[in-house]
């Protein structure tokens, strides 16, 4: 009775310590054009300041592999994406800054699918993390957009401006 005890406790113990691994992941699937959201006075907007604009990330297709693109602000940042994978609700980008070996790793999870809600996360080598929350492009009219009055970045030089 004690052999049986302890083979069936040896087969649960195996059982339950499952590899998990991460599974191919699809990038035709994954929409393109994301817009980065701001909670401004308890709310999500669209935020486009003054002096930087709003952060936009893009994903496409050049050639046989996807890209991804940080811009809208004052500098453009580009990686060619080397492998998506899905591990339970998280995708993995495995990227590479352009012109340079150095990689990135993008995680991206899904905070509500139907509303084209979604947060990346990514911490660079300098050990700055970044963690924004997108709505993608097409449901971003959703969401209230606000513009930072030039004034406030650049004072009397806005006479003109709106």
């Amino acid at each position: 009775m004690k052999l049986l005890g302890l083979t069936i406790s040896f087969l649960l113990l195996l059982t339950s310590c499952k590899e998990t691994t991460n599974e191919a992941f699809d990038l035709n699937s994954f929409p393109n054009d994301w817009v980065r959201l701001t909670n401004k006075d308890g709310k999500l907007v669209v935020y486009n300041s003054c002096d930087a604009g709003n952060l936009l990330l893009t994903i496409s297709k050049l050639n046989k592999h996807f890209e991804l693109l940080l811009h809208g602000q004052q500098e453009d940042y580009g990686f060619k994406i080397l492998e998506a994978t899905q591990l339970n609700d998280t995708i993995y980008l495995k990227a590479k800054w352009k012109d340079s070996d150095e990689q990135q790793e993008f995680k991206f999870f899904w905070t509500d699918k139907d509303k084209g809600l979604g947060r990346f996360i990514t911490t660079y080598s300098n050990g700055l993390t970044s963690d924004n929350l997108f709505v993608t492009k097409d449901k971003q009219i959703t969401f209230e957009k606000f513009d930072q009055p030039c004034r406030e970045c650049w004072g009397d030089e806005c006479d003109e401006t709106k």
